[in-house]
């Protein structure tokens, strides 16, 4: 095999001797990624066969970030992305997100902003961000209708799938760096999204909001969809990279929490009238904040959480 070094030792690319010799932004071939973290000697391998189907497009280096004020809590999200010697700076925030949805919220926000076909590298400290493409992940769940191990709904699906969407026009290269390392446009993500963290007036994550009230059939949080601790009595913590699964795919202004906000208006997602519901109510360790109540569509099950509702503790 013969290898190609990318990015200081961020990660590899190593491809058949008997392929010609191509740059990374303009080769038509197969890979096989070692990704490696340049301070530990960390190697983590994936296969990814990707043709190029853009040879003659810009080549565009992407950095990336996400942050959350208390996971879950206010969120923000940054990207640099950079394309002939001038840079532009992007970012944003939710209200009540995590650190997992801004880093994949950065990536699709920063592809979805470019004009037209492009060759990418993208740049980001997030591992499940980067293996989640690079390692199959993302299209192993698509492909079974976004469930994973023991049929459980796939955490962030709504993003995923947008990101998914998103690459299918570009050739975009991977590159996982250590945060806080001194990487500079990853630093600069970083501080760009934790200012937009803090931010006032936030809008909500419809797709995190939405998902963290779903009901199963007895009327109890469903525990499999690993609820935000304390929403409703019996709500388990996400663990780790887990968060939870997001809404339907749909358009936004349908799936807007706060557009629905007393009982008997008409559910965004099936029109059926929504009823008001008061959980059990149970306070855990840390938790800063609970709903009092939310309202619920009888029909489809979909629960819009209202800032109405929302008491300190």
């Amino acid at each position: 095999m013969g290898d190609i070094i990318i990015g200081a030792g961020v990660y590899r690319v190593t491809r058949p001797v008997s392929t010609p010799s191509p740059s990374l932004s303009t080769g038509c071939f197969a890979t096989h990624r070692v990704l490696r973290d340049p301070s530990e000697g960390e190697e983590k391998s994936t296969t990814v066969v990707k043709i190029n189907p853009h040879p003659t497009s810009p080549e565009i280096h992407i950095y990336t970030d996400g942050a959350s004020l208390g996971n879950p809590g206010p969120g923000g999200w940054a990207a640099l992305v950079r394309s002939g010697g001038r840079t532009r700076e992007l970012s944003g925030g939710f209200r009540l997100t995590t650190n997992n949805r801004m880093e994949l919220y950065a990536a699709i926000a920063a592809l979805e902003s470019l004009d037209g076909p492009a060759n990418i590298h993208l740049h980001s400290d997030s591992r499940y961000l980067v293996e989640g493409i690079t390692r199959g992940w993302a299209e192993q769940w698509r492909a079974k209708g976004w469930r994973q191990t023991k049929n459980r709904p796939t955490p962030n699906a709504d993003l995923w799938a947008r990101l998914l969407a998103a690459i299918t026009r570009h050739t975009v290269s991977w590159v996982w760096v250590r945060g806080h390392a001194g990487h500079p446009e990853n630093e600069r993500a970083d501080q760009l999204a934790t200012r937009a963290a803090s931010r006032k007036g936030l809008p909500a994550d419809d797709g995190y909001e939405t998902s963290q009230a779903v009901l199963n059939g007895s009327g109890a949080a469903s525990a499999s969809l690993q609820d935000q601790p304390g929403l409703f009595d019996g709500g388990q913590s996400a663990p780790g990279e887990m968060q939870p699964p997001a809404a339907p795919d749909k358009p936004a202004a349908a799936r807007r929490v706060g557009a629905v906000s007393r009982a008997g208006q008409p559910c965004r997602k099936c029109g059926a009238p929504v009823v008001r519901q008061i959980p059990g109510r149970k306070i855990k360790p840390g938790q800063t904040y609970y709903y009092a109540w939310y309202l619920v569509c009888p029909n489809c099950k979909t629960i819009y959480l209202v800032d109405e509702a929302r008491r300190i503790v």
